[in-house]
């Protein structure tokens, strides 16, 4: 089952990000040694939800991942997507993507944007089963992507 985040989930959120990093550190923009850096205060931000971000997690901590609206309310950005591998294939992936979907929806957001690490097929084919469609011509995002990386976009 898949909840969102509260403050109160700071360190199970925490310790799943770093599991994520370390498990998959291509995926990600942020390095474990980095996130190992952050204050108690940045991971307590990343896990209160507000009206411009939220996360989610699998009650039994094998995925996550976060979404933000950034200048433009219409766009809401998929972001920090993580399966534990014993957990990959099991429908986790899908659960976590249809709660940034809903939410994005609850939202007032026309669209979720994402994009996916170069090489990373298995993440192309889950976003494009849950209805994104690959695009070259994608919204600005709030962040620089990696170089070459694929933009997916889900209208609502």
């Amino acid at each position: 089952m898949i909840r969102q985040t509260t403050t109160d989930d700071w360190e199970v959120l925490r310790d799943t990000r770093l599991r994520a990093l370390a498990d998959s550190p291509e995926a990600f923009l942020e390095t474990v040694e980095d996130a190992w850096s952050f204050p108690e205060g940045r991971w307590r931000e990343r896990a209160t939800p507000d009206d411009t971000r939220a996360s989610f997690l699998h009650d039994d901590e094998s995925g996550m991942v976060s979404c933000f609206i950034a200048d433009d309310p219409s766009n809401v950005f998929l972001v920090g997507m993580w399966v534990a591998p014993a957990s990959r294939g099991t429908g986790v992936a899908r659960d976590l993507v249809e709660s940034v979907v809903a939410w994005a929806g609850e939202h007032g957001a026309a669209r979720v944007c994402l994009s996916v690490e170069p090489g990373n097929d298995r993440a192309a084919r889950l976003y494009e089963k849950c209805g994104f469609v690959e695009t070259a011509d994608p919204p600005p995002f709030p962040y620089e992507p990696n170089r070459d990386n694929r933009f997916y976009v889900l209208e609502l």
